[in-house]
């Protein structure tokens, strides 16, 4: 004879230990992400802001979580998607730059020239998404042997 009670315990202990296991594997998977931007971006770091501002978040919704990978940075979005040549105006007076030559120039608007897309965020994400699942198989096929 089956005992019922004894099969609800072990399944609602399964599922408490794949919700904990499931977002373990996420902040691994986020960390990684981080780490992926600082160690291997693929733009030349100037100042290191940029890689510093990328950051990982689970967001719980009603049907499950998402691993979110995000960068605060103002320019972000230019960096990772890439821009089309556009002006830039002084706000107050000047922009002041180092020309060709090594002097200090002063212009009231200038012709940004646009960039590439380096698409540094899809990168991370991609790669936190192979963490993701490489961390979930392990740790499921550990849970399994435990129960």
């Amino acid at each position: 004879m089956w005992n019922l009670d004894e099969v609800r315990r072990g399944h609602e202990r399964f599922l408490a230990e794949t919700e904990r296991l499931i977002g373990d594997a996420e902040e691994v998977a986020g960390r990684h992400a981080e780490e992926q931007v600082r160690a291997n971006p693929p733009f030349k770091p100037r100042t290191g802001n940029l890689q510093r501002q990328t950051t990982h978040r689970v967001v719980r919704l009603g049907s499950g979580r998402i691993l979110r990978i995000a960068n605060s940075a103002k320019y972000a979005a230019a960096i990772d998607g890439g821009s089309r040549p556009h002006l830039i105006r002084a706000r107050n007076g000047y922009l002041a730059f180092k020309g060709r030559d090594g002097k200090t120039v002063f212009r009231r608007q200038v012709q940004h020239p646009g960039n590439r897309p380096y698409k540094f965020l899809y990168r991370a994400t991609n790669s936190a998404f192979r963490v993701l699942g490489h961390e979930i198989e392990r740790r499921m096929s550990d849970a399994a042997k435990r129960f």
